[in-house]
Parts: structure tokens; sequence; C-alpha cells
């Protein structure tokens, strides 16, 4: 199965990546400050939408990248780095997927969407194998 993504951002934090394989979103802050998430939210739109509440002390550092894991991933939580979400089983999804992150007014400031697509191989039909029942 192949995704096809989207990846749109209006804000100096950035969704860098998203790694459904390894279960994390990974979130940039492309500035020369330190940017604190306090208030903040990403946010996974569904088949049942979950939202992530930053810990009210994360602050990423200029050119630092977040993770934020599943808690599916196994990792363990390394603040203010490495970030667990407890109450989501996978970051993947069957039916595509959305991820937003939200600053402390509700803004989106950046989005994720992937499309899963699917492709069927067919046989050709000298390749077809036959079952016989005697």
């Amino acid at each position: 199965m192949e995704e096809s993504f989207i990846t749109e951002t209006n804000s100096h934090v950035s969704i860098d990546e998203v790694s459904v394989e390894h279960e994390y979103v990974a979130i940039t802050n492309l500035t020369d400050k330190d940017q604190a998430l306090k208030g903040w939210l990403l946010s996974k739109k569904g088949e049942t939408d979950s939202d992530y509440k930053f810990p009210a002390k994360t602050i990423v550092g200029p050119g630092q990248t977040v993770k934020v894991y599943s808690a599916s991933a196994g990792v363990a939580q390394k603040p203010p780095l490495t970030l667990v979400f407890k109450k989501l089983d996978a970051w993947h999804s069957t039916q595509g997927l959305e991820i937003q992150l939200k600053n402390a007014e509700g803004d989106v400031v950046s989005s994720y969407k992937a499309k899963a697509e699917s492709s069927t191989e067919y046989l050709e039909e000298e390749d077809q194998r036959a079952c016989k029942i005697m």
C-alpha cells in the first residue's frame, strides 16, 4: 500500500516528519529562538479523533525537533524532545491520516494529510494455481 501526503505550515513550528512505521510525529522549531509549546495541541483526525496536549514546560530550542510517539511505540518519555501520547495506540490509519498542530489560541499552524492508496496486481492466466480435490 502506498501513501500520498501533503504537509502545510504557516508558522515557525512545523510538522516535519510523520513515521507510521516507527510511530511518531516530529515537530521542528524553524527559528533561532526557543519556542514554548504550553497550551499547544497535536491532533489526529480520522476514524477516531485524538488530541495530545503538550506538557506546560515543553520548550523546543532553535532548530530542535520534538518527537511525539504513540503508546505502542514502546519508547520511554524523555522530555522535552521525546514525548509519548499515552492515549493513542498508533499514528497510522486505514482511512487516511490527518494530523494538525494547533497553537495555544487553537489556530492550525501546521498540518499533514495522507491518503492510503491500494494497488492490486492480477495474475496472468498461466500463473494462476489450481486446487484439485480428490
